[in-house]
């Protein structure tokens, strides 16, 4: 439907109801190729719901197979009820697992990054132990003597004091 037939929905309705058609409603229908098709398609659901209320009317029996179809439907219905528990426990199982093996691969990992190998440590020692060259230059002879200078509090004298309980 265009539009410009929007307007026109509602008597089109009414027309496949009652079976008469206003004037300009059928000038329209004349005009328009989709409304007249949307008209033959209602009138035609409305023939089709036509023919069953009769059966509805009079009690119409579903087909004798209708019973069986809707039991087994049902019963297969109960039997997947009692398989979810199975399934539900299952995957509860393999979330766990999941969860387990990552933490014991985090673990690891950690456990891995703090261990460093031998060697490597024995290259990191000697690096911080390492002089330059240069540093026998910059040395002076006072740095001998400041190195034995008494701290505070210390003796320039290295005689044995005696206390009181000495005594």
């Amino acid at each position: 439907m265009k539009n410009a037939c929007k307007k026109w929905k509602d008597p089109l309705r009414e027309a496949a109801l009652t079976g008469a058609t206003a004037r300009d409603l059928e000038e329209h229908l004349r005009s328009c190729a989709k409304c007249s098709a949307e008209l033959d398609e209602v009138r035609a659901r409305a023939a089709r719901l036509d023919t069953l209320l009769p059966l509805v009317a009079q009690g119409a029996e579903p087909s004798a197979d209708f019973r069986v179809r809707v039991l087994v439907a049902a019963e297969a219905a109960r039997e997947g009820k009692r398989a979810r528990p199975w399934r539900v426990w299952t995957l509860a199982g393999a979330g766990a697992v999941v969860v387990v093996v990552l933490m014991i691969g985090v673990t690891l990992q950690q456990r891995m990054a703090r261990v460093i190998p031998g060697e490597e440590l024995a290259v990191a020692q000697k690096l911080a132990e390492w002089r330059a060259p240069s540093d026998a230059l910059l040395a002076t002879p006072g740095q001998e003597i400041l190195r034995t200078v008494p701290r505070l509090g210390e003796s320039y004298l290295h005689v044995p004091v005696k206390t009181d309980e000495e005594e």
